[in-house]
């Protein structure tokens, strides 16, 4: 089911070559993000997108 508002999306660096990618919907930013650990950049975005399809909201990419 569609849901309003975003996702609010940050990939971080995580130790080595892995980055961390995380999100939190807009509507609760004081919500603990949703969180995963992958070997690029472009796979954390990747997860994120999906994710944000899934749940059919928009991302808004911010820095970490």
């Amino acid at each position: 089911m569609p849901q309003s508002g975003k996702l609010l999306a940050w990939i971080e660096p995580h130790g080595g070559d892995e980055v961390l990618a995380a999100y939190v919907g807009g509507a609760a930013p004081t919500r603990q993000p949703a969180t995963r650990r992958c070997a690029s950049p472009g796979e954390g975005r990747q997860w994120v997108e999906q994710e944000a399809a899934v749940l059919g909201l928009p991302v808004e990419w911010v820095a970490c």
